[in-house]
């Protein structure tokens, strides 16, 4: 492989990067602490392994069409009209319900930092949506300058975290838990290695080179896998997952009350390791995360609106565009203000559009159109059931989740405290 190619690479890699670590995993450690550490590692290895292959369905079918071939094109194509509505609807309720997390989760922040200055908590809110509908607004360059700004925020905040946090890690703290209450992660970390949106304009940017996309999506959904398990450690590390400070309490805090997890995680975390920088690189790092992810899926919904509904980016275009990327997840984040539950919606629609498509357009297209395949995922037909299955279960389990059919600490707390 070339220099030229893998400089390609690289830069492809850390786009898929880019798109999987974000706010998703602010809230990981919390759901996934009364699992226990090593259960949930193996929960996490699994789900890398399903959601990576899943991506290489979706690179086959891309790579079925010309460059320019969005989503629901390829949708239309393979499964028809029926396809096409399922897809567009998924697609904007996916957004949407990440929308509603972060501008949830954004606004939360800001909040308490305006309320240690002794203003309104509730300005949070209308702040990040202003300020942040204003850079979507004024299109891709803006959003990438502030983009870029945030990243270097959430990179050093987050190296500097590692350094401080991870002399503290107590082996014995993460050997506690009980693999029964992983039963309902599986859309959090189906929605937290969901980069599948973004394979048809990794195939722009790579030039539709088959073996330099395989190796961007291999190793840049391999990274996120490393970043998530090693905050993993930081948090289960040192947080206990029982008591009234432990990860449990905060889980339950914020499906009971809305308070913030993010925010009673970062404080917890500068409480027991009794460092006060630590607060404010908590604060950093999940008020970069937020907005990162934010501002990404905001201008990825802003211009689906704008293709899907053929409104044209003029003044009074833009501020239509603007009020049906913000304004629904506004609303649910005013009424319905739960980061992490958010964040389970979009795993849900998750599992439909970037596990199951992607494995019923393959046989679709594979089996029953016999399209040319440039490049075929391996497997068989063994393998794209086991992902349909897999997307299935996910949909399932979230199901049996909101049911409260399935063991979870919220259900069982006295065990907790």
């Amino acid at each position: 492989m070339s220099g030229f190619s893998i400089n390609k690479v690289f830069g492809g890699a850390m786009l898929v990067s880019g798109t999987c670590i974000g706010a998703g995993m602010l809230a990981l450690p919390v759901s996934t602490a009364a699992g226990g550490f090593y259960p949930s590692s193996m929960v996490f290895i699994f789900c890398w392994l399903m959601m990576t292959f899943s991506a290489f369905l979706m690179l086959e079918v891309s790579l079925w069409y010309p460059e320019e071939t969005n989503l629901i094109t390829m949708a239309k194509s393979t499964l028809g009209k029926p396809g096409e509505f399922i897809a567009w609807a998924t697609y904007v309720l996916f957004l949407y319900a990440l929308m509603t997390a972060y501008t949830s989760g954004a606004s939360g922040i800001i909040g308490k930092i305006l309320g240690t200055m002794g203003f309104d908590e509730s300005l949070g809110l209308w702040i990040t949506v202003v300020i942040f509908a204003a850079i979507v607004y004024f299109g891709a360059r803006s959003v990438d300058w502030a983009n870029r700004i945030m990243m270097i925020g959430l990179i050093g905040a987050y190296v500097a975290l590692v350094g401080i946090v991870i002399p503290k890690v107590s082996p014995q703290m993460l050997a506690d838990g009980h693999p029964k209450y992983l039963w309902t992660t599986g859309p959090l970390l189906v929605t937290s290695f969901g980069f599948h949106l973004l394979i048809p304009s990794l195939k722009n940017y790579l030039s539709s080179d088959v073996k330099a996309l395989r190796w961007s999506i291999f190793f840049g959904s391999l990274l996120p896998l490393i970043v998530y398990l090693l905050w993993e450690v930081l948090v289960l590390g040192v947080i206990p997952v029982k008591g009234e400070q432990g990860l449990v309490a905060i889980l339950h805090a914020e499906h009971h009350t809305g308070k913030q997890a993010v925010i009673e995680l970062t404080q917890l975390l500068s409480h027991l390791l009794k460092n006060s920088h630590v607060t404010v690189l908590a604060g950093v790092f999940g008020l970069c995360a937020m907005l990162t992810s934010f501002i990404g899926v905001a201008l990825g919904l802003f211009d689906f609106f704008a293709d899907g509904f053929h409104i044209k980016k003029t003044v009074r275009g833009k501020f239509t565009l603007a009020a049906l990327t913000f304004l629904p997840p506004v609303l649910m984040a005013l009424f319905y203000p739960r980061f992490i539950t958010a964040l389970h919606y979009a795993g849900f629609f998750a599992a439909i559009l970037l596990v199951i498509f992607p494995a019923v357009m393959v046989w679709w297209g594979r089996y029953c159109q016999h399209k040319e395949a440039q490049y075929r995922v391996m497997g068989g037909k063994a393998a794209v059931i086991a992902t349909f299955l897999f997307g299935v279960a996910v949909i399932i389990l979230e199901i049996l989740h909101r049911l409260e059919k399935l063991p979870t600490p919220l259900a069982e707390s006295h065990l907790f405290y």
